[in-house]
Protein backbone atom coordinates (compact mmCIF):
# COMPACT_ATOMS: atom_id res chain seq x y z
CA UNK A 1 0.00 0.00 0.00
CA UNK A 2 1.10 3.59 -1.09
CA UNK A 3 0.96 5.34 2.48
CA UNK A 4 1.93 9.28 3.73
CA UNK A 5 5.09 9.18 6.03
CA UNK A 6 4.82 10.85 9.21
CA UNK A 7 1.51 11.76 9.45
CA UNK A 8 0.24 11.47 12.85
CA UNK A 9 -3.61 10.27 13.53
CA UNK A 10 -5.48 11.54 16.04
CA UNK A 11 -8.99 10.97 17.32
CA UNK A 12 -11.46 13.49 18.25
CA UNK A 13 -15.01 15.34 18.82
CA UNK A 14 -15.90 16.57 15.93
CA UNK A 15 -15.08 14.48 12.56
CA UNK A 16 -14.05 17.99 10.20
CA UNK A 17 -12.12 19.59 13.23
CA UNK A 18 -9.98 16.69 13.94
CA UNK A 19 -9.34 15.71 10.15
CA UNK A 20 -7.96 19.51 10.59
CA UNK A 21 -6.11 19.08 13.34
CA UNK A 22 -4.49 16.10 11.72
CA UNK A 23 -3.48 17.55 8.78
CA UNK A 24 -2.01 20.79 10.22
CA UNK A 25 0.20 18.74 12.34
CA UNK A 26 1.18 16.84 9.33
CA UNK A 27 2.35 19.96 7.85
CA UNK A 28 3.91 21.34 11.25
CA UNK A 29 1.14 24.06 12.04
CA UNK A 30 -0.24 21.88 14.79
CA UNK A 31 -3.49 24.19 15.73
CA UNK A 32 -5.45 22.35 18.07
CA UNK A 33 -8.90 20.83 17.64
CA UNK A 34 -10.49 23.01 19.06
CA UNK A 35 -8.96 25.93 17.42
CA UNK A 36 -9.39 24.37 13.92
CA UNK A 37 -13.38 24.19 14.59
CA UNK A 38 -13.40 27.92 15.78
CA UNK A 39 -11.23 29.34 13.01
CA UNK A 40 -13.46 27.18 10.91
CA UNK A 41 -16.89 28.84 12.26
CA UNK A 42 -17.93 26.46 13.89
CA UNK A 43 -20.89 25.79 15.60
CA UNK A 44 -24.46 25.94 13.74
CA UNK A 45 -27.78 25.15 13.42
CA UNK A 46 -29.20 23.95 10.46
CA UNK A 47 -33.33 22.96 10.44
CA UNK A 48 -34.19 20.38 7.57
CA UNK A 49 -37.61 19.09 6.11
CA UNK A 50 -37.45 15.62 6.24
CA UNK A 51 -37.62 14.52 2.87
CA UNK A 52 -39.06 11.20 3.36
CA UNK A 53 -40.74 12.17 6.69
CA UNK A 54 -43.44 14.63 7.79
CA UNK A 55 -41.16 15.72 10.59
CA UNK A 56 -37.80 17.82 10.43
CA UNK A 57 -33.72 17.35 11.34
CA UNK A 58 -31.22 19.46 11.99
CA UNK A 59 -27.23 19.81 12.06
CA UNK A 60 -25.15 21.56 14.89
CA UNK A 61 -21.99 22.24 12.55
CA UNK A 62 -21.53 24.14 9.87
CA UNK A 63 -20.72 22.39 6.30
CA UNK A 64 -18.15 24.57 5.09
CA UNK A 65 -16.09 24.68 7.82
CA UNK A 66 -12.97 22.80 6.62
CA UNK A 67 -12.84 24.68 3.24
CA UNK A 68 -13.63 28.04 5.58
CA UNK A 69 -10.51 27.26 7.77
CA UNK A 70 -7.92 27.19 4.70
CA UNK A 71 -9.32 30.12 3.40
CA UNK A 72 -8.82 32.58 6.81
CA UNK A 73 -5.65 30.88 7.25
CA UNK A 74 -4.40 32.07 3.93
CA UNK A 75 -3.37 28.15 2.85
CA UNK A 76 -3.48 27.50 -0.73
CA UNK A 77 -5.58 24.50 -1.37
CA UNK A 78 -7.91 23.18 -4.46
CA UNK A 79 -11.14 22.47 -3.39
CA UNK A 80 -13.16 19.88 -6.16
CA UNK A 81 -16.18 17.99 -6.54
CA UNK A 82 -18.36 16.85 -9.74
CA UNK A 83 -15.65 14.43 -11.28
CA UNK A 84 -16.53 10.63 -12.20
CA UNK A 85 -15.56 8.41 -9.22
CA UNK A 86 -12.41 7.07 -11.74
CA UNK A 87 -11.31 10.83 -12.19
CA UNK A 88 -11.59 12.00 -8.61
CA UNK A 89 -9.53 8.42 -7.75
CA UNK A 90 -6.69 9.41 -10.21
CA UNK A 91 -6.50 12.99 -9.20
CA UNK A 92 -6.47 12.19 -5.32
CA UNK A 93 -4.06 9.14 -5.22
CA UNK A 94 -1.76 11.24 -7.44
CA UNK A 95 -1.94 13.76 -4.56
CA UNK A 96 -1.16 10.65 -2.08
CA UNK A 97 1.78 9.47 -4.18
CA UNK A 98 2.81 12.98 -3.52
CA UNK A 99 2.77 12.87 0.16
CA UNK A 100 -0.30 14.95 0.34
CA UNK A 101 -3.14 13.42 2.55
CA UNK A 102 -6.78 14.45 1.09
CA UNK A 103 -9.11 15.67 3.08
CA UNK A 104 -12.79 13.12 2.05
CA UNK A 105 -16.65 14.40 2.00
CA UNK A 106 -18.32 10.74 2.58
CA UNK A 107 -21.65 9.80 3.58
CA UNK A 108 -21.36 7.48 6.49
CA UNK A 109 -23.85 5.15 5.92
CA UNK A 110 -21.66 4.12 3.32
CA UNK A 111 -18.94 3.28 5.73
CA UNK A 112 -18.66 -0.54 7.47
CA UNK A 113 -16.30 0.17 9.72
CA UNK A 114 -19.33 2.74 11.69
CA UNK A 115 -22.12 1.37 13.27
CA UNK A 116 -25.16 1.21 11.69
CA UNK A 117 -26.51 4.27 14.24
CA UNK A 118 -23.79 6.31 14.32
CA UNK A 119 -25.26 9.58 14.78
CA UNK A 120 -23.91 12.06 12.04
CA UNK A 121 -25.83 13.77 8.93
CA UNK A 122 -23.72 13.70 5.77
CA UNK A 123 -21.00 14.60 4.74
CA UNK A 124 -18.43 12.82 7.23
CA UNK A 125 -15.30 13.35 6.75
CA UNK A 126 -12.15 11.36 6.83
CA UNK A 127 -8.47 11.83 5.50
CA UNK A 128 -7.07 9.93 2.84
CA UNK A 129 -3.56 8.86 4.08
CA UNK A 130 -2.91 5.40 1.66
CA UNK A 131 -4.10 3.09 -0.98
CA UNK A 132 -3.63 0.52 -3.25
CA UNK A 133 -5.20 -1.13 -6.20
CA UNK A 134 -8.35 -1.97 -3.85
CA UNK A 135 -7.97 -0.80 -0.68
CA UNK A 136 -7.78 2.53 0.88
CA UNK A 137 -6.45 3.93 4.41
CA UNK A 138 -8.62 6.66 6.52
CA UNK A 139 -7.75 8.35 8.86
CA UNK A 140 -11.22 9.26 10.75
CA UNK A 141 -11.84 11.15 14.03
CA UNK A 142 -14.45 8.94 14.72
CA UNK A 143 -11.96 6.31 15.31
CA UNK A 144 -9.00 5.71 17.79
CA UNK A 145 -6.78 4.02 14.65
CA UNK A 146 -6.63 4.56 10.89
CA UNK A 147 -9.34 2.10 8.86
CA UNK A 148 -9.18 0.67 5.60
CA UNK A 149 -11.69 0.45 3.67
CA UNK A 150 -12.41 -0.96 0.02
CA UNK A 151 -12.53 1.12 -3.13
CA UNK A 152 -15.87 0.17 -3.87
CA UNK A 153 -16.86 1.26 -0.33
CA UNK A 154 -15.16 4.28 -1.03
CA UNK A 155 -17.26 4.93 -3.84
CA UNK A 156 -20.36 4.33 -2.94
CA UNK A 157 -19.64 6.52 0.50
CA UNK A 158 -18.19 9.37 -2.12
CA UNK A 159 -21.51 10.20 -3.73
CA UNK A 160 -24.91 10.24 -2.26
CA UNK A 161 -28.34 11.92 -3.38
CA UNK A 162 -30.29 12.26 -0.73
CA UNK A 163 -31.20 16.03 1.00
CA UNK A 164 -27.43 16.57 1.75
CA UNK A 165 -26.21 15.33 -1.75
CA UNK A 166 -22.19 14.37 -1.86
CA UNK A 167 -20.23 14.35 -4.99
CA UNK A 168 -17.02 13.14 -4.97
CA UNK A 169 -15.70 15.98 -3.31
CA UNK A 170 -12.68 16.50 -1.80
CA UNK A 171 -9.75 19.43 -0.94
CA UNK A 172 -6.21 18.94 -0.41
CA UNK A 173 -3.23 21.47 0.89
CA UNK A 174 -1.40 22.79 -2.57
CA UNK A 175 1.26 25.07 -0.80
CA UNK A 176 2.35 24.04 2.57
CA UNK A 177 2.33 27.69 3.88
CA UNK A 178 0.30 29.91 6.03
CA UNK A 179 -0.29 33.27 4.71
CA UNK A 180 -2.86 35.49 7.11
CA UNK A 181 -1.98 36.41 10.29
CA UNK A 182 -3.26 33.69 13.02
CA UNK A 183 -5.52 36.18 15.05
CA UNK A 184 -6.98 38.42 12.10
CA UNK A 185 -8.08 34.28 10.58
CA UNK A 186 -8.97 33.90 14.51
CA UNK A 187 -11.24 36.95 14.55
CA UNK A 188 -12.93 36.61 11.26
CA UNK A 189 -14.01 32.75 12.05
CA UNK A 190 -15.43 33.98 16.26
CA UNK A 191 -16.72 37.01 13.81
CA UNK A 192 -18.62 34.81 11.24
CA UNK A 193 -19.91 32.38 13.89
CA UNK A 194 -21.40 35.06 15.66
CA UNK A 195 -23.28 36.80 12.25
CA UNK A 196 -24.14 33.11 10.94
CA UNK A 197 -25.88 31.99 14.27
CA UNK A 198 -27.54 35.62 14.76
CA UNK A 199 -28.59 36.45 10.93
CA UNK A 200 -27.66 33.51 8.95
CA UNK A 201 -29.01 35.46 5.60
CA UNK A 202 -25.97 37.84 6.19
CA UNK A 203 -23.67 34.83 5.25
CA UNK A 204 -22.73 33.65 2.10
CA UNK A 205 -22.11 30.02 2.63
CA UNK A 206 -23.92 26.66 0.97
CA UNK A 207 -25.55 24.79 4.21
CA UNK A 208 -25.91 21.91 1.36
CA UNK A 209 -29.79 21.99 1.35
CA UNK A 210 -32.83 24.24 1.56
CA UNK A 211 -34.04 24.87 5.71
CA UNK A 212 -33.61 27.72 8.54
CA UNK A 213 -30.35 28.31 9.86
CA UNK A 214 -29.12 29.84 12.76
CA UNK A 215 -30.88 31.08 16.14
CA UNK A 216 -34.23 31.05 14.59
CA UNK A 217 -34.37 27.69 12.98
CA UNK A 218 -33.19 26.71 16.83
CA UNK A 219 -36.90 28.20 17.99
CA UNK A 220 -38.57 26.58 15.18
CA UNK A 221 -37.25 23.36 16.18
CA UNK A 222 -38.70 24.12 19.68
CA UNK A 223 -41.68 24.73 17.97
CA UNK A 224 -41.73 21.46 16.08
CA UNK A 225 -40.53 19.28 18.86
CA UNK A 226 -43.87 20.54 21.08
CA UNK A 227 -45.73 19.12 18.14
CA UNK A 228 -44.22 16.02 18.11
CA UNK A 229 -46.38 13.60 20.30
CA UNK A 230 -49.04 14.41 17.66
CA UNK A 231 -47.51 12.76 15.22
CA UNK A 232 -48.34 8.17 14.72
CA UNK A 233 -44.83 7.51 15.59
CA UNK A 234 -42.95 10.19 17.69
CA UNK A 235 -40.26 8.45 18.65
CA UNK A 236 -39.20 8.43 15.57
CA UNK A 237 -37.73 12.40 14.87
CA UNK A 238 -36.82 12.69 18.78
CA UNK A 239 -34.58 9.48 17.31
CA UNK A 240 -32.54 11.38 14.95
CA UNK A 241 -32.69 14.26 17.59
CA UNK A 242 -30.99 12.75 20.05
CA UNK A 243 -28.58 11.63 17.24
CA UNK A 244 -27.64 15.08 15.81
CA UNK A 245 -27.03 16.22 19.12
CA UNK A 246 -25.10 13.49 20.40
CA UNK A 247 -22.56 13.09 17.19
CA UNK A 248 -19.83 11.32 17.88
CA UNK A 249 -20.82 10.75 21.11
CA UNK A 250 -20.15 14.37 22.67
CA UNK A 251 -23.81 14.85 23.41
CA UNK A 252 -23.35 18.90 23.16
CA UNK A 253 -24.30 20.13 19.85
CA UNK A 254 -20.60 20.36 19.94
CA UNK A 255 -20.90 23.90 22.12
CA UNK A 256 -18.46 22.52 24.77
CA UNK A 257 -15.70 22.13 22.21
CA UNK A 258 -16.64 25.77 21.19
CA UNK A 259 -16.39 26.99 24.05
CA UNK A 260 -12.72 25.35 24.14
CA UNK A 261 -12.60 27.30 21.32
CA UNK A 262 -13.46 30.86 22.75
CA UNK A 263 -10.64 29.56 25.69
CA UNK A 264 -8.22 29.40 23.14
CA UNK A 265 -8.95 31.96 20.37
CA UNK A 266 -10.51 34.37 22.71
CA UNK A 267 -6.89 34.63 24.28
CA UNK A 268 -5.44 35.67 21.08
CA UNK A 269 -8.67 38.25 19.90
CA UNK A 270 -9.36 39.77 23.38
CA UNK A 271 -12.67 38.60 24.17
CA UNK A 272 -14.28 38.08 27.76
CA UNK A 273 -12.91 34.69 29.38
CA UNK A 274 -16.45 34.30 30.92
CA UNK A 275 -17.84 34.15 27.17
CA UNK A 276 -16.11 30.52 26.95
CA UNK A 277 -17.78 29.83 30.31
CA UNK A 278 -20.81 30.02 29.23
CA UNK A 279 -20.92 28.57 26.31
CA UNK A 280 -19.40 25.58 28.13
CA UNK A 281 -22.84 26.02 30.40
CA UNK A 282 -24.65 26.09 27.43
CA UNK A 283 -23.34 22.46 26.24
CA UNK A 284 -24.16 21.27 29.13
CA UNK A 285 -27.81 22.05 28.50
CA UNK A 286 -27.47 20.34 25.34
CA UNK A 287 -26.44 17.58 27.26
CA UNK A 288 -29.67 17.93 29.41
CA UNK A 289 -31.70 17.72 26.33
CA UNK A 290 -30.13 14.97 25.39
CA UNK A 291 -31.18 12.98 28.49
CA UNK A 292 -34.68 13.92 28.42
CA UNK A 293 -35.12 12.99 24.98
CA UNK A 294 -33.39 9.09 25.79
CA UNK A 295 -36.04 9.80 28.39
CA UNK A 296 -38.85 9.88 25.93
CA UNK A 297 -36.97 6.98 23.94
CA UNK A 298 -37.04 5.03 27.03
CA UNK A 299 -40.94 5.50 27.63
CA UNK A 300 -43.44 2.47 26.33
CA UNK A 301 -45.83 5.43 25.75
CA UNK A 302 -44.23 8.97 25.30
CA UNK A 303 -45.51 11.76 27.30
CA UNK A 304 -46.46 15.06 25.95
CA UNK A 305 -44.80 16.80 28.87
CA UNK A 306 -41.86 15.04 28.01
CA UNK A 307 -41.81 16.91 24.92
CA UNK A 308 -42.71 20.20 26.24
CA UNK A 309 -40.22 20.24 28.99
CA UNK A 310 -37.62 19.70 26.01
CA UNK A 311 -39.26 22.14 23.90
CA UNK A 312 -39.08 24.80 26.67
CA UNK A 313 -35.43 23.90 27.71
CA UNK A 314 -34.35 24.58 23.74
CA UNK A 315 -36.12 27.91 24.05
CA UNK A 316 -34.06 28.35 26.88
CA UNK A 317 -30.88 27.43 25.26
CA UNK A 318 -32.12 29.70 21.77
CA UNK A 319 -32.02 32.44 24.56
CA UNK A 320 -28.89 31.54 25.85
CA UNK A 321 -27.13 31.22 22.63
CA UNK A 322 -28.52 34.45 21.24
CA UNK A 323 -26.68 35.99 24.17
CA UNK A 324 -23.15 34.47 23.79
CA UNK A 325 -22.93 35.97 20.30
CA UNK A 326 -24.49 38.79 20.36
CA UNK A 327 -21.77 39.73 22.93
CA UNK A 328 -19.28 38.10 20.41
CA UNK A 329 -20.35 40.26 17.84
CA UNK A 330 -20.33 43.69 20.02
CA UNK A 331 -16.89 42.65 20.85
CA UNK A 332 -15.52 41.88 17.62
CA UNK A 333 -17.80 43.13 14.91
CA UNK A 334 -20.21 41.24 12.78
CA UNK A 335 -18.90 39.55 9.58
CA UNK A 336 -19.60 41.57 5.80
CA UNK A 337 -18.25 38.53 3.64
CA UNK A 338 -18.06 35.07 3.24
CA UNK A 339 -14.34 34.56 4.98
Amino acid sequence: MELIEGYDHQSGVHCGAAALRNVTEYYGWNYSEASCFGIGGGPAFVLYEHPEESWVTFRTSPTWLERAFFERLGISHLSKAGDDFETAWEETTARVDADDPIILFLDPASLDYLPDDFPHLPPHVAVMTGYDDETVQLSDGAMEEQTEVSRSTLEDAWSADRFVPLDNEYLVVTRARITADGTDAAAAGLRQAATYILDPLQIKRDARGPGEEGIPALRSFADYLGTWPELPEPVRPVRAARQSIDEHGEGAAFRVLYAEALEELGQRTGLAHDLADRMASVGEEWRNVKTLLDDIIAEDEPQPARFAEAATLIGDIADREEAVFEEIADELGRSDSSV
